[in-house]
């Protein structure tokens, strides 16, 4: 079987690349034709890219000056300067048009004509977002050149909805799959039913998510409860250090991406809650976004050193394993999950969690059994929860125990989840 996994682009670090990287490449282990496609160019350090380079997978995208012309503002800002430049005379001209017409100054007609100029060479010319009319080219081309037979559209909300339109027109068929779980009080799932229930298969993060893109997603096609894949960091003999309890400050660490969904606001809170009676008590957030430089401030804002606890991104799995291995907490403040492959890393290494019971936690997290659970967006309970596990090293020895034997029962390894694939693709082709 010819599969093509499709993603809108491929950030440095993400739940949705890191799953649909695993699963390429289990697919191309257990003999099938694999390949990637990304609407947006990627980076060559990159460090999904370098996994699919080096497992063999062909890796489709486009130039990166195409790339950023269809969707990157500072180049399409750079590109408006330029545009502006050439355009000069026919600014000069209507200047003069309305400083006649109107006998105002030149200097007030010259602002005028430029910044009149300026919106429509934005509004119609450079500003509209690209994006979809450069993935229909990719898959066009990619479909001409490689021929899958089924595409596997690893989205979020309504990035790849062109998508799911473009390859239904055509008879390509189509598995998408939605990384999150629909949420009434964010405005994303409006029309959302109108496109995706084109898709031959819809598969969910998980039950929860499930039901959500039946009940607000309106998604009417079979819905099949994804399992989340992730290698095993102790079948290449990894095992969690041992620390001695008091030998240093308890380390509490969070891997997310840096996006309001994240609940990275309440962590703050949280953070400040926490040291009023734990003050030597380390946090840090591995990862990057669009919220950097509002973190910082809000960080500042209430005394905190943002700088120390927001760290970039780990780069590879190497790092992420190290990372894993020296905190002693794992902590996930999200507002809105599908199924988190962060906490899915943290059970498989391990660590003991404290998260929130959103999405498809609850699936793989019962509070006391294999974790601390709280409700989401509640500062107070994140703190009392984070100092629990603070005050009581054999409470977290015991979760943490507890959590990877959690990982060891899931059916979580590459081949199982490949199997559950191989054959909802083939209803796909089939439907």
């Amino acid at each position: 079987m010819r599969v093509c996994m499709l993603m809108y682009d491929v950030q440095d670090f993400g739940g949705l690349e890191e799953y649909a990287i695993n699963l390429a490449t289990g697919l191309r282990q257990a003999g099938h034709d694999v390949s990637v496609l990304s609407v947006h160019y990627i980076p060559p350090g990159n460090q999904y890219a370098r996994r699919v380079r080096a497992a063999g997978i062909p890796l489709a995208q486009p130039p990166r000056w195409i790339s950023h012309l269809a969707a990157d503002w500072a180049t399409k800002e750079r590109v408006l300067a330029a545009a502006m430049t050439v355009a000069a005379p026919i600014t000069w001209v209507a200047a003069a048009g309305l400083a006649v017409g109107r006998r105002q100054g030149w200097s007030s007609s010259l602002a005028s004509a430029h910044g009149w100029l300026r919106r429509q060479i934005m509004t119609h010319v450079v500003g509209p977002n690209r994006s979809p009319a450069l993935g229909r080219a990719m898959l066009w081309w990619w479909r001409l050149r490689w021929r899958p037979d089924v595409v596997h559209m690893h989205g979020y909300t309504s990035n790849l909805l062109f998508a799911i339109e473009w390859a239904h027109a055509r008879g390509l068929p189509v598995a998408y799959q939605e990384h999150q779980t629909p949420d009434a009080q964010f405005d994303w799932w409006k029309g959302f039913d109108r496109i995706v229930n084109k898709a031959n298969l819809v598969v969910a993060a998980s039950d929860i998510s499930a039901d959500k893109l039946r009940s607000i997603a309106g998604v009417t096609r079979p819905i099949v409860a994804s399992e989340p894949i992730m290698p095993d960091p102790m079948a290449a003999g990894w095992r969690r250090p041992t620390r001695p309890p008091g030998q240093g400050p308890t380390r509490m660490v969070t891997l997310a991406r840096l996006y309001v969904t994240k609940g990275l606001i309440h962590l703050l809170d949280a953070i400040v809650d926490v040291r009023r009676t734990h003050p030597d008590t380390v946090f840090t957030v591995y990862g990057d976004g669009p919220l950097r430089d509002e973190l910082l401030a809000a960080a500042a804002a209430r005394g905190l050193d943002g700088r120390q606890i927001f760290q970039p991104a780990f780069t590879d799995r190497q790092s992420l394993t190290r990372i894993l291995g020296e905190n002693d907490v794992f902590v996930m403040s999200s507002i809105l999950e599908g199924q988190p492959l962060a906490l899915i890393e943290a059970m498989a290494h391990g660590c003991p969690i404290v998260t929130t019971t959103v999405g498809g936690i609850p699936e793989l997290i019962q509070d006391g059994v294999n974790g601390l659970l709280c409700p989401p967006a509640d500062a107070a309970k994140l703190a009392d929860a984070i100092r629990v596990m603070i005050d009581d090293p054999a409470l977290r020895d015991r979760l943490g125990r507890a959590v990877r034997q959690s990982y060891e029962k899931g059916r979580f390894s590459p081949a199982t989840v490949c199997q559950t694939f191989v054959r909802a693709y083939q209803q796909a082709i089939n439907a």
